[in-house]
This record gives structure tokens, C-alpha cells and sequence, in this order.
């Protein structure tokens, strides 16, 4: 006898991945600006917006490179929220482009085709997995927000490392 597809929480998933697609497009609205920030141009926001995640990231990467009065510590900050980012974002598309399915002995998952590769990709849904993913994205948009704050500030000697720290 095959065994049933394993009972799926459609609404807590729904509420989680919710959160989790509002702080992503959160995070990604702060990198952004930090991008049109560093840019220090009219025309910035014909350079970034439209662009993909990681378009965004690696702009802000060349951006934080480029502007030398950038503290050594922020900067090496800086870069390691960015690898952090990418990283998150990464995870995030195993869950939003894909389409509910099934798989083995029904386990539920996302099921996606993948540029380049004839077979379909399957990654299983993991609620506990999506609720830590949200909460990275939280942690990181704090992150990013304090380096948008150093920015807007013109990165004064004295600011604090902490803030970006979190």
C-alpha cells in the first residue's frame, strides 16, 4: 500500500512564506538605495532599478570598493552582509519559484524546471527552514540599514561598528 502525502499546513506555510517574500523585497529595497546612495548620481536609478537581487548586490560590492573613505571596518562589514545576502536570496528561490508537488512517499515540496537541465528540480518544504530564512532577511535588512545610515552620514570616524554587527 503506498503511504499518504504527509499533511501540509497551508496557512502557516502561506503566513511564513509571506514574511519571508516581505522581507526579502525589503532587504532588496535597501540595497538599493544603498546602491543610488554610493552612486552619488541623478541618473542612479537608471543603473539599478529593475535589477535582479544579485545585480543589486554585486553593484553595491563594486560601489563599497570604490569609495575609499569607506572605513576598513565597515567595508569588510559590509561585504560580509552582502555574502550573507546572496546567500539568503539563494534559499529564498527554492521556495518562491517553484510549484507545490509531491514527492517519494509524499513528501511536499517545490518542484521547478531549471535553466539548462532537461529534469525538474525538487527541494522539500521545510516550515521551520522558511521561518529561519524570514528571520535572516530580518536580521540582514537591520544590517543593511545601519549601513545606509553610515552612508547618508558620509561615514563619520566615530560611528559605532556595533549597529552592523547584528
Amino acid at each position: 500500500m503506498a503511504d499518504t502525502p504527509h499533511m501540509l499546513d497551508f496557512d502557516a506555510l502561506d503566513r511564513t512564506l509571506g514574511w519571508m517574500i516581505r522581507d526579502a523585497a525589503t532587504l532588496e529595497m535597501y540595497l538599493e538605495t544603498i546602491a543610488k546612495v554610493l552612486c552619488q548620481s541623478p541618473y542612479a536609478a537608471l543603473l539599478i532599478n529593475g535589477e535582479t537581487s544579485s545585480r543589486v548586490m554585486n553593484v553595491c560590492k563594486v560601489l563599497i570598493e570604490a569609495h575609499t573613505e569607506i572605513p576598513e571596518t565597515h567595508r569588510a562589514e559590509s561585504k560580509k552582509m552582502l555574502t550573507e545576502a546572496k546567500a539568503a536570496f539563494e534559499r529564498r528561490h527554492s521556495y518562491v519559484h517553484g510549484a507545490i508537488a509531491w514527492e517519494g512517499a509524499g513528501i511536499p515540496g517545490n518542484m521547478r524546471s531549471r535553466r539548462l537541465k532537461a529534469g525538474q528540480d525538487f527541494q522539500p518544504l521545510d516550515l521551520q527552514d522558511l521561518e529561519q530564512l524570514a528571520g535572516e532577511f530580518n536580521r540582514l535588512i537591520g544590517r543593511a540599514n545601519a549601513f545606509l545610515g553610515l552612508a547618508l552620514a558620509g561615514f563619520p570616524s566615530h560611528a559605532p561598528q556595533a549597529a552592523m554587527n547584528n
